[in-house]
């Protein structure tokens, strides 16, 4: 990826807590900041919160497509996980709208949220509006809050490298 400035953090403000909002603006293309939400390749190198590494990564990108993440702790505040949902809507370089839900050992899916990410071109920069909502309770509302920033935070590290 090209060289890029650090992305710019913008606000982290829900309407409750249950909803979780954040907009940051990545120092990237739009074209380049949705291919890494999108393309297993890159998405495996960012994906998950610091001492989080995305050891298996499926995604079929389309509207009833299915995706899928394996996060697997190495030496971080992580824990090992499986997440995956259903993409509702999909609309090149701009929106992907999915479920998303925790998947247990034994298969079974966790508390499903709805996943909004709208990304605007702002030329060499992109301004990323990011939703997720309904939360069980306000703990798991705050704990995503926590692994978003730092997967963003990641993300930015991705997009920076020449």
């Amino acid at each position: 990826m090209a060289e890029h400035k650090s992305a710019e953090y913008l606000s982290d403000t829900g309407a409750s807590d249950l909803a979780l909002e954040i907009t940051r603006r990545f120092a990237a293309p739009r074209n380049i900041v949705f291919k890494a939400l999108t393309q297993p390749e890159i998405f495996k190198t960012w994906w998950g919160p610091k001492g989080c590494d995305c050891s298996h990564c499926e995604i079929d990108l389309r509207v009833g497509g299915q995706w899928q993440t394996t996060l697997e702790n190495t030496g971080g505040d992580c824990s090992s996980n499986r997440v995956g949902g259903v993409y509702t809507e999909v609309e090149d370089s701009y929106k992907l709208a999915f479920t998303w839900a925790w998947i247990g050992d034994d298969g079974i899916r966790g508390h499903e949220t709805e996943v909004t990410i709208l990304l605007h071109d702002e030329g060499e920069k992109t301004l990323m509006e990011f939703s997720q909502r309904i939360f069980a309770d306000a703990e798991q509302c705050n704990q995503h809050r926590q692994g978003w920033e730092s997967s963003y935070d990641c993300l930015d590290e991705v997009l920076n490298v020449k």
